[in-house]
């Protein structure tokens, strides 16, 4: 049974007082979740009393105050259950950091209310008809008192029951690096819709919705940061966000070896369980290398951020790096199980299928890939004076 934490106690819960949350009563919930693509309340009473919401959260705004290292158990351990319970797990122990950096008085208070799970903040950067960063097709528009922001977003988590959604807009028609803005827009906006009829490939039960608003009227409080500081407030959250993924998906992988190693010691044929061929222990090697492999990026970037330094070429590389594993070892999980693991009596099944969204979360393959080039490529030219440009 889930415990609920005293909502002033000074001590975070351990990993494994969490387990029956995110492996228990999340993981008999799967059914539920799959079919309706929603979390039921209770879930969310539960993970609120058990503390997940301010594992990372300041003390002086209600929460446990844990570096990223020393959260990284916790993101493994939900990620082995369905997707939700890492996504509450990964967004609510993320989301603050933009408030806390830049928000004003009001909007950081928004931060205790979503410690003690009173509030639920969405994060609304990506749009199908651009992409992120100067390529925003959203726009903000200044005026008396305010602004009007016309544009849309989509595949945005738990859309469908946020009461704050942090979007940032292109502010200047001429759209560079300076021209975005960030706002923390309530729900009920007026002329701001909200459709959370996306269906996914996995993660059920996650929320995804398609936001559209057109000349929606924003008062100049909700702004988030200075006029032009929309990078660097979403920034704040991506750092960290990718290697949060990027421990989920080292947290996937987990459950994926684990699945396969009990399936291929119950599964006989001619006589002998599965696990004793030499095909299927190397599966499982390679699976188990990858897995650690990646666990030690992950650290490694987690130690680079929790030190102040700069991370954001470390975070990519861990994710592109998880991003690759993860679809590696549940490919090969997939293949251990047979026949039997491509029906959805097998978890296996809806695992393949959630570790699929990572390529789309925070960025796919091809802008990590971009992100660690140009750091390279500038790291290299910094070392060389006469510009030669010897790879570091």
């Amino acid at each position: 049974m889930v415990r609920p934490m005293p909502p002033t106690t000074a001590r975070p819960p351990s990993p494994d007082d969490l387990r029956e949350l995110f492996l228990g009563a999340f993981e008999a919930a799967v059914p539920e979740l799959e079919r309706e693509d929603r979390i039921p309340a209770r879930l969310l009473e539960l993970t609120a009393a058990a503390g997940v919401h301010r594992l990372t959260v300041p003390p002086e705004h209600g929460g446990f105050g844990l570096g990223l290292v020393d959260f990284l158990p916790y993101l493994e351990l939900a990620a082995m259950g369905p997707a939700p319970g890492r996504m509450i797990c990964h967004l609510s122990n993320g989301i603050w950091r933009p408030l806390a950096g830049y928000g004003s008085p009001e909007q950081r208070r928004l931060i205790r209310e979503q410690a003690e799970g009173r509030t639920t903040i969405a994060f609304a950067l990506t749009e199908r008809s651009g992409g992120t960063g100067r390529d925003l097709h959203s726009r903000a528009v200044a005026e008396t008192g305010g602004w009007r922001l016309t544009g849309e977003k989509h595949l945005i988590t738990f859309g469908d029951r946020a009461d704050w959604f942090l979007l940032v807009a292109a502010s200047d028609e001429r759209r560079e690096r300076d021209s975005l803005t960030a706002f923390l827009v309530p729900r009920d906006t007026p002329g701001f819709e909200i459709d959370a009829g996306q269906r996914t490939m996995g993660l059920h039960g996650t929320g995804h919705a398609w936001l559209r608003y057109r000349e929606m009227r924003v008062e100049d409080r909700h702004r988030l940061g200075e006029v032009g500081q929309g990078l660097e407030v979403a920034l704040s959250f991506l750092d960290y966000s990718r290697i949060s993924l990027s421990a989920c998906m080292v947290g996937l992988a987990r459950r994926a070896l684990q699945e396969a190693i009990a399936y291929s010691r119950r599964r006989i044929t001619f006589g002998r369980p599965i696990a004793e061929r030499d095909a299927i222990r190397a599966h499982l090697a390679d699976m188990h290398a990858d897995l650690e492999a990646g666990r030690g990026l992950v650290r490694t970037a987690a130690a680079a951020f929790d030190a102040g330094e700069e991370v954001t070429a470390a975070a990519a590389t861990a994710k592109l790096f998880c991003l690759n594993m993860v679809g590696r070892v549940t490919d090969l999980a997939l293949r251990v199980h047979g026949g039997f693991g491509y029906t959805t009596d097998a978890p296996i099944e809806r695992i393949y299928r959630d570790a699929r969204g990572f390529w789309f979360e925070e960025g796919t393959a091809e802008i990590q890939q971009l992100v660690i080039a140009r750091h390279l490529l500038r790291a290299a030219e910094a070392s060389e004076p006469d510009g030669t440009g010897a790879v570091p």
